[in-house]
C-alpha cells in the first residue's frame, strides 16, 4: 500500500501534483492542513473528482467525509488518546477507513484492532522535517518481530532509496510526504517511475 500525504501548506501546483499521484500508484492521500480553516480544506477537496473522493483520508474536520462521501478519518496520537471509542466504533459503523499514528513499536500491543492501518514512524530521517531523525529501534524491531494482528504502514523518510531497506520487514505499506511533493510538476513522471520501480523489487503485502 502505498499513501500520500499532503504538505502542511498549500502550493501553486498542488491540485495538479495531488491528481498526478492519484493516477500514478498512491493508493490513498491524506489530506493533512492542520493550520488551514474549514473552508480552506473544503475547496481542496471539492478541486478532486469525485471518483477519487474514496481514496482520502482527512486529519481534521472530520464531518467532512460524510459531507464529501470519502474514505477515511484520521487521528493524531494524541487524539486517538482522548477519542471515546464509540466515536471509532460510529466510523467503522459508517464503513469508513480509520487511522491513526503510534511512534513507539511497543505501544502497538496495546492498540485495538480497530483501525484499519496504522502510521508508525519515524522509520528513517525525514525529508521534510529538518532535524526529525530515525528512530533506528522501529525498522530493527519490525524485522525481528512478525506483526500479524494489525496493518502497519512505515513513515518517516520513505524514498524509492529507504524503500528496499523494508524487505523483511512486517510493514505493510508506506506512507510519503517530502518525498512526492515537487518544486515543478515536471519532476513528477521521474519521481513516479522511481517510486514505483523500488516498490516493485520488496515483497510487502498490500
Amino acid at each position: 500500500m502505498l499513501i500520500g500525504i499532503t504538505t502542511p501548506d498549500f502550493f501553486e501546483e498542488e491540485i495538479h501534483q495531488i491528481l498526478f499521484w492519484l493516477e500514478n500508484g498512491i493508493d490513498i492521500l491524506h489530506i493533512r492542513k492542520p493550520n488551514a480553516s474549514e473552508k480552506e480544506v473544503e475547496d481542496l477537496i471539492t478541486s478532486i473528482p469525485i471518483s477519487y473522493h474514496n481514496k482520502i483520508t482527512l486529519h481534521q474536520y472530520h464531518h467532512l467525509v460524510e459531507r464529501f462521501d470519502l474514505g477515511g478519518v484520521h487521528f493524531r496520537e494524541s487524539d486517538r488518546r482522548s477519542t471515546d471509542k464509540d466515536v471509532f466504533n460510529y466510523w467503522i459503523e459508517k464503513k469508513v477507513r480509520i487511522s491513526s499514528s503510534v511512534h513507539d513499536f511497543d505501544e502497538l500491543s496495546y492498540l485495538p484492532n480497530k483501525f484499519d492501518y496504522l502510521f508508525l514512524s519515524p522509520v528513517f530521517d525525514s525529508i521534510s522535517k529538518e532535524g526529525y531523525q530515525a528512530n533506528s529501534s522501529i525498522l530493527k524491531k519490525m524485522k525481528e518481530n512478525i506483526i500479524s494482528s494489525q496493518k502497519i504502514i512505515a513513515l518517516g523518510g520513505i524514498s524509492p532509496q529507504t524503500i528496499l531497506s523494508l524487505k523483511g520487514s512486517s510493514f505493510k505499506g508506506v506512507a510519503l510526504l517530502g518525498y512526492l511533493w515537487a518544486t515543478s510538476s515536471d519532476q513528477l513522471i521521474s519521481k513516479a517511475e522511481q517510486l514505483l520501480s523500488s516498490w516493485k523489487t520488496i515483497d510487502l503485502l498490500p
